[in-house]
């Protein structure tokens, strides 16, 4: 070996001892410098390759990608059928987005050494990002087949398993994992995760803190955490996770938007409100109809121009914000409301005492409406804490005429009750925990429906309202759905009825922005807006609510109902005797 040889060798040892010491830079300038004088001796023996591959290494650790390409290219084309090189090249590839290249890469590391524990490993992964389950569950596995040890294999497997919703399986990889690696508060993150699927909130809670035990500025373990916490109503330490969470990543907007939802719930109005606003930054939550800026409620900026609010969400969502438009309406603003179609009558008939211009889309051509807001942005932007929601009760008057198809014939001495029991198939999120059974509520009826003491009214629509059938025809049912084409017609109904009985649908809102009484029957994990803990609403002044003590119990319900309807009853029998 000539002296430049073994002072070429020399150099690239370094360069090996810079690369595990950690010193990247170090290693990068070292290899490149053996490199260099490797192309003046042109000897074959020299460690060329090897230095292109550390190079490599360095430069994919800087967050070098296009440069850690090149240079892992050189390695490959010096050592084409070198295992290490292709499965590094996989690395690269996968890390700068080029996941189909990467799988190519890999597969061929596989065809030369199926033994090559790790490539299954990152094939896995690469996999994983494609949402190939099935694919990457089995490279995790010829993973462990050949490395029964691999920690990270074990967890990333388990991943895939919760992802395919096979849980029990998932937590046997985690605790594997676990076993293996003590310190990983990524795995206990996750492993948390999983135990939110099965709704063991204990054990999820756990895992949470686990990880921030390992790691104190672990934020989406703060995140999760809050969120599980919020679950088992322990809101103001869902609060302070959350917050703690948000200050770690303040780019997820998701745990700002968790962050409102909790301070609404507790009514925490004024913060609630501006995390709240977080939403129109989640693409699955609200997509902003108009660019940035939105109007940040100063009246003078507006100038006399047109205020174009543009409704968002659901029409429950709808009905109960639009309280906010005679407000400005009243302050001077020229408000035109933009709104979905089956609202439109309802608001240009009943919405008082000031009625916008309303349109059912908001116009391709942005002429005479350069200022925009949300709906739902209104309550931040007047200043809305929990003593000053504008109740306005009745802020949707009873409509002036109702049509012959709509009449609702009065049974003397009857109490008329509308009645909704599933939410809206549309929200396939909550429409489960929200909807209960139509059979016991009608049991609950039965025998006072015989008496003629009561009358059902049912306010159901869409593929739900089925379920009236076995009923139909019986004393004291009435089907209303093959009526009601859009939210007028479902107020001219109310507006005839002694009660409406309900879960949380935008019959509620509606029952309760018309001043009509109304028992909200809702669900444990009820929506921000009911808040905890309270048998009325905020919002509405003729609303009761009555809750699950437990989650999916409904019977705890149904039985507070039979107890205020008894005593309704007995009110109006009484009232009865007075007016006899």
């Amino acid at each position: 070996m000539t002296a430049s040889s073994t002072e070429i060798h020399a150099l690239a040892s370094v360069a090996l001892d810079h690369y595990h010491s950690g010193r990247l830079e170090q290693a990068l300038e070292e290899s490149r410098l053996v490199i260099k004088k490797a192309d003046v001796d042109m000897q074959a023996s020299l460690p060329k390759a090897e230095m292109h591959h550390l190079e490599a290494a360095c430069l994919h650790q800087l967050e070098r990608g296009q440069e850690a390409e090149l240079a892992i290219r050189a390695a490959v084309a010096q050592d084409p059928a070198n295992a290490t090189y292709l499965n590094t090249y996989g690395v690269i590839l996968r890390k700068i987005g080029r996941l189909e290249e990467a799988i190519r890469s890999y597969q061929l590391v596989i065809r030369l050494n199926p033994g090559f524990a790790d490539v299954y490993y990152n094939c896995g992964n690469a996999m994983s990002e494609l949402d190939q389950l099935d694919e990457a569950i089995n490279n995790f596995q010829r993973c462990l087949e050949n490395n029964p040890k691999h920690a990270s294999a074990h967890h990333n497997l388990a991943n895939c398993l919760r992802d395919q919703k096979r849980l029990d399986e998932a937590l046997a990889h985690y605790c594997r994992s676990d076993e293996l690696e003590h310190h990983n508060p990524d795995m206990h993150c996750n492993w948390g995760l999983t135990w939110q699927l099965k709704e063991r909130w204990d054990k999820a809670i756990n895992a949470f803190e686990v990880a921030i035990a390992q790691k104190s500025e672990h934020a989406p373990s703060y995140i999760n955490l809050g969120s599980a916490l919020s679950v088992q109503e322990r809101f103001e330490e869902a609060c302070n996770a959350l917050r703690r969470g948000v200050a770690l990543d303040e780019s997820c907007n998701d745990a700002k938007f968790n962050l409102g939802l909790t301070l609404l719930t507790i009514g925490e109005f004024e913060e609630g409100w501006h995390f709240y606003d977080t939403r129109l930054q989640l693409p699955d939550k609200v997509k902003t109809p108009l660019p940035d800026p939105m109007w940040d409620g100063d009246i003078d900026k507006l100038g006399g121009e047109k205020l174009l609010v543009w409704a968002e969400q659901g029409y429950g969502d709808n009905i109960q914000f639009v309280r906010y438009i005679p407000i400005l309406i009243e302050a001077g603003v020229q408000v035109t409301l933009s709104t979905r179609k089956p609202l439109i009558p309802l608001l240009r008939e009943c919405l008082v005492p000031h009625t916008p211009a309303i349109i059912e889309h908001i116009p391709k051509e942005l002429q005479g409406f350069r200022h925009h807001v949300a709906l739902m942005s209104l309550p931040r932007l007047c200043g809305t804490s929990r003593d000053t929601v504008p109740m306005m009760p009745g802020y949707l008057r009873e409509p002036s005429q109702v049509p012959k198809r709509l009449c609702v014939y009065r049974q003397p001495f009857a109490i008329h009750i509308g009645l909704v029991w599933a939410s809206g198939a549309d929200n396939k999120d909550m429409y489960e925990d929200k909807s209960m059974a139509l059979e016991p509520l009608m049991q609950l009826f039965e025998d006072w429906r015989q008496q003629r003491l009561v009358v059902v009214h049912s306010l159901q629509i869409g593929s739900d309202a089925d379920q009236l059938c076995p009923w139909l025809g019986e004393r004291g049912v009435v089907d209303h759905a093959a009526d009601l084409n859009d939210f007028l017609d479902t107020a001219c109904v109310i507006s005839q009825l002694d009660l409406v009985l309900t879960v949380d649908t935008a019959v509620a809102h509606l029952s309760g922005a018309l001043d009509k009484p109304v028992w909200l029957m809702l669900q444990h994990n009820a929506d921000f807006r009911w808040m905890r803990g309270r048998s009325d609403s905020p919002w509405y002044r003729s609303m009761t609510l009555i809750r699950q003590r437990r989650l999916g119990d409904w019977s705890s319900v149904l039985e507070q109902v039979r107890e205020r309807l008894v005593r309704l009853l007995s009110e109006q029998k009484e009232t009865a005797k007075i007016k006899i």
